[in-house]
């Protein structure tokens, strides 16, 4: 069974994006800990600014360290073909497809070689500027890879886990034994935390502003010992506020061994979290008669029943929210071995 891993975390520069590498940080912290595997944390965390961000670069960091598991913290396209990073510094490109992978792969297997049309769809120039001699540093690093016989790669790259295919050559670029990744967007956050009836009674007043979903535990029908709520954008993503309230400390310690990690527990007033989410996604062109210019949007199916906890029926429709410990989180981290 795999051991540790190090985290390579490589997102935007956005103010979300800063606070997701935040987020994701004190989760590793906090719970030393990533489902479903599961993998522990070797302690070596790598954030790399946006302004770096290639897949060269990923390249030569996975050469440099000695771990034999890493977990890849990068924004993944929403029909799970690629991730948006550059493949290399200049690259007028900002995103990492499959099918690169699979022609950089068949270049290297000498199946095949890179004409014009190729440089221009991988986003590479040429001339006395161009940036097209970094193919052939990268493909001296793939083989640097595939020689440390990679075990495990966790992806916790959104959507990813979607297309095998995709996956797939993931893998066999890295030369890794096997990779994850989930077909749903992927959530660490940092919500408040607070014990006591009063709070638990109270806790709508809460929701000031936007829209929230409220999950129920132990049972999504009778009144519940702890609340897990979210305020959401307008794909429902939870990339705002949350809180975590109970009814009493013993409660918010199972339900964070039995949902969160297993030899968890939380202080203070706030905690790292963790998760899957079924999100909203935009499956048309934005409608001219919107003020805001925004896609129809349809909530992701997923096959999942309601189950023992799950939202509050009078205020969210579709349970979204899937703990790292749930059965549904193992459903939805796909695996090419």
């Amino acid at each position: 069974m795999p051991g540790s891993a190090d985290v390579i975390t490589m997102l935007g520069p956005k103010p979300e994006d800063r606070q997701l590498v935040a987020n994701a940080t004190k989760w590793f912290k906090d719970f030393n800990f990533l489902p479903p595997i599961p993998l522990n944390w070797s302690g070596q965390f790598t954030d790399v600014p946006w302004s770096k961000v290639t897949l060269e670069l990923l390249l030569e960091l996975m050469v440099k360290s000695t771990a034999s598991n890493f977990v890849l913290i990068i924004h993944g396209h929403v029909d799970g073909s690629g991730l948006y990073m550059p493949i290399a510094p200049g690259q007028t490109k900002q995103s990492l497809e499959h099918w690169d992978l699979q022609k950089m792969m068949d270049v290297d297997a000498g199946q095949s070689t890179m004409g014009a049309a190729d440089i221009s769809r991988m986003g590479f120039t040429t001339g006395v500027r161009g940036n097209f001699d970094h193919f052939q540093k990268i493909m001296k690093l793939m083989q640097q890879v595939r020689n440390k016989k990679i075990d495990t790669i966790e992806f916790r790259s959104c959507n990813l886990g979607k297309n095998i295919m995709s996956l797939g050559r993931f893998r066999q670029f890295f030369g890794a034994r096997q990779v994850g990744a989930p077909d749903l967007h992927t959530l660490f956050g940092n919500p408040d935390t607070r014990v006591g009836d009063w709070f638990l009674q109270r806790h709508l007043e809460l929701h000031k502003g936007g829209s929230w979903e409220t999950y129920k535990f132990p049972y999504a029908l009778m009144e519940p010992r702890l609340v897990c709520c979210f305020e959401v954008n307008y794909l429902r993503k939870p990339e705002k506020g949350g809180h975590v309230i109970a009814d009493a400390k013993d409660t918010f310690d199972a339900w964070v061994k039995q949902y969160i990690a297993p030899s968890g527990n939380v202080s203070g007033n706030n905690m790292a979290m963790h998760g899957l989410w079924i999100a909203d996604v935009p499956v048309k062109p934005d409608n001219p008669g919107d003020p805001d210019h925004r896609p129809v949007l349809v909530t992701a199916d997923t096959h999942d029943t309601l189950g023992s906890w799950g939202p509050d029926p009078d205020l969210t429709p579709v349970r979204r929210f899937m703990p790292p410990l749930s059965d549904e989180y193992k459903q939805h981290i796909v695996y090419a071995r």
